[in-house]
């Protein structure tokens, strides 16, 4: 099978490691394939470093993702590599994709995010146009899919992966230490970008109250991003109950050195970093927003409280915590589920079964056509 994926953000959030997973995986199962993303951006050198063929364009201020001279190019990317399939991972890349291969070649499209679809000509076009598969991650996102109009028919569940050496096997005692700065714990955390959508103001917020019932607690939040000074605010009258530790690589120690992992966003389309710390067997307590119930079941495999709720979220960390059996069992159960469920290699193979559906159905497509 011959791959030409799309993608059209800046950073390495999480929409861009599971395309570098997917692209490990492809290569790794002799499937061609080439990336195109933007130039010096950390996906582009990451996929070089790792010889997987990269295409970099550049962002344009005129007329953007709808520039004819970027859809030529895209063209002749396609053409040049003879794709037999192209696989868009955001949604720039959607309206990129649409502009240049609609009726020209099977087009696979990501849905990451759990917004809900723009009601307007442009949008209806983009998402219900024939030749199109779609993945969503998460049940949420099918919801989401089906409501802006897309078939049911053309939606297919696969949910992120993890790698599961990548959270596992770390070393408690290497950052719990300085994190805790001479409390006593429980250390609790965060992980993921500071961002709007992922709330993590609101478990600053419900740290004085889960400090009233366990004193020696410390909450660490590992990210950055936009929502970083809200949290430096409320750190003025926290009393240092919260540190801000930014982004970090060695994630196996990080949450290693965690007693709970806290998710709080109030939008969401699965959120992998939960997988991550369910893997490495981090009890958790999240939000029921978006995808993550498909990962956080409530009572079975973790905690879920309404999102925006300090009141309820900081009483979830707390019960949860004085409950050692209640946290062994949620915890065991949410290893199992981890991998059964949100293994990157599943979600390879998740994803070829869409690209084969997705070829056969162009073929039949054709077929007809030609045949009229």
């Amino acid at each position: 099978m011959r791959v030409l994926h799309i993608n059209t953000e800046k950073g390495l959030r999480g929409g861009e490691r599971q395309l570098l997973l997917l692209a490990r995986g492809l290569k790794e199962r002799g499937h061609s394939q080439q990336v195109v993303c933007l130039e010096d951006e950390a996906l582009y050198h990451r996929l070089a470093h790792e010889d997987i063929p990269a295409a970099g364009i550049r962002r344009t201020p005129l007329l953007g993702v709808h520039a004819p001279w970027l859809r030529h190019k895209l063209r002749r990317l396609a053409e040049a590599f003879g794709a037999g399939i192209v696989h868009v991972h955001t949604a720039n890349a959607h309206t990129l994709a649409t502009g240049a291969f609609l009726g020209r070649l099977p087009i696979v499209v990501t849905r990451r995010v759990d917004f809900e679809l723009k009601q307007n000509p442009a949008t209806q076009r983009k998402y219900t146009a024939p030749g199109q598969h779609f993945i969503a991650i998460s049940n949420a996102v099918q919801e989401v899919l089906v409501r802006g109009g897309v078939p049911p028919g053309r939606i297919t569940i696969v949910h992120s992966g993890i790698n599961l050496d990548r959270p596992t096997g770390g070393d408690r005692s290497k950052l719990r230490k300085r994190w805790l700065a001479g409390r006593e714990g429980p250390l609790i955390g965060f992980v993921g970008a500071l961002v709007d959508h992922k709330a993590p103001w609101v478990l600053a917020e419900a740290a004085p109250l889960i400090a009233e019932e366990l004193p020696g607690v410390r909450i660490v939040f590992l990210g950055d991003g936009e929502s970083r000074h809200q949290i430096e605010e409320l750190q003025h009258h926290n009393h240092e109950l919260t540190l801000l530790a930014g982004w970090r690589d060695d994630i196996a120690d990080c949450l290693a050195a965690l007693d709970l992992f806290v998710m709080p966003s109030k939008e969401e389309g699965l959120c992998t970093a939960i997988a991550e710390a369910m893997a490495a067997g981090v009890p958790c307590v999240a939000s029921r927003a978006g995808g993550i119930p498909d990962l956080v079941m409530d009572g079975e495999t973790g905690v879920l409280v309404p999102p925006l709720d300090r009141e309820a979220l900081a009483k979830a960390i707390v019960d949860l915590w004085l409950d050692a059996h209640r946290r062994q069992r949620l915890t065991r159960a949410a290893e199992q589920h981890v991998h059964e469920h949100f293994t990157a290699e599943s979600m390879i193979e998740g994803t070829l079964a869409v690209y084969r559906a997705a070829r056969e159905e162009w073929r039949a497509a054709k077929k007809v056509a030609t045949q009229h």
